[in-house]
């Protein structure tokens, strides 16, 4: 009677042993299928030479960083770099030069620190919608930019900066445009009432018409 209890006692042992470990086996598969699960981003780009980087750009210049603004919100969401600009080496760039480029490194957005200055090679763009879309220089982490205040012999020569502020003239370029598309809509809305005021006129006044 002892030995078949024994033995009914070590049995009960194997089995409780083989469900702690099933049971630690199956936590552990969820915990790994839950990290698994996990999406990781990673901002990823090809080396590019200051060459071609060059040759891909609409705008060069060597400019200091002196503000950031983060504009919009998720994934559409922007940092406006203003630059100092000293010198161009391609393209239109003003004195204090506005850059757009995405808010989140893992989307290749360039976020550098205030005070440091940077070569910027840029593309033109459109930033916002609508009545609010401004042509904005946009730059990524894969567009070539060099950390430094010196700019490589292949730029050439470079030229100052153009007087005034890019942002000043988009405002500007805005504004013109909604005055423009104003004088038009008025005056397609003059030619409609000018319209119906001559038919009207026609349908009163007929001649021949019997007094």
């Amino acid at each position: 009677m002892f030995r078949r209890n024994a033995t009914e006692t070590c049995h009960v042992r194997s089995l409780t042993l083989r469900l702690v470990v099933m049971v630690a086996s199956l936590l552990l598969g969820t915990s790994a299928a839950l990290v698994n699960t996990t999406p990781a981003f990673a901002c990823s780009c090809a080396g590019i030479s200051t060459t071609r980087a060059l040759r891909e750009a609409d705008a060069v210049f060597r400019g200091t960083v002196i503000n950031k603004e983060i504009v919009g919100r998720g994934d559409v969401a922007r940092t406006d770099i203003r630059f100092v600009v000293d010198w161009v080496y391609k393209g239109t760039v003003y004195r204090e030069q506005l850059v757009a480029s995405r808010h989140h490194a893992d989307s290749c957005g360039l976020d550098p620190e205030l005070g440091s200055t940077w070569v910027i090679f840029a593309i033109e763009g459109i930033e916002g919608e609508g009545d609010r879309a401004v042509s904005r220089l946009i730059t990524t982490l894969c567009s070539g930019n060099l950390p430094t205040g010196v700019g490589p012999p292949v730029l050439g020569r470079p030229r100052p900066p153009l007087y005034g502020a890019s942002d000043r003239e988009e405002r500007s370029t805005n504004t013109d445009r909604l005055l423009t598309r104003g004088f038009a809509i008025a005056g397609i809305g003059a030619l409609s009432v000018a319209a119906l005021a001559a038919v009207a006129l026609g349908l009163l006044w007929r001649p021949g018409r019997s007094r």
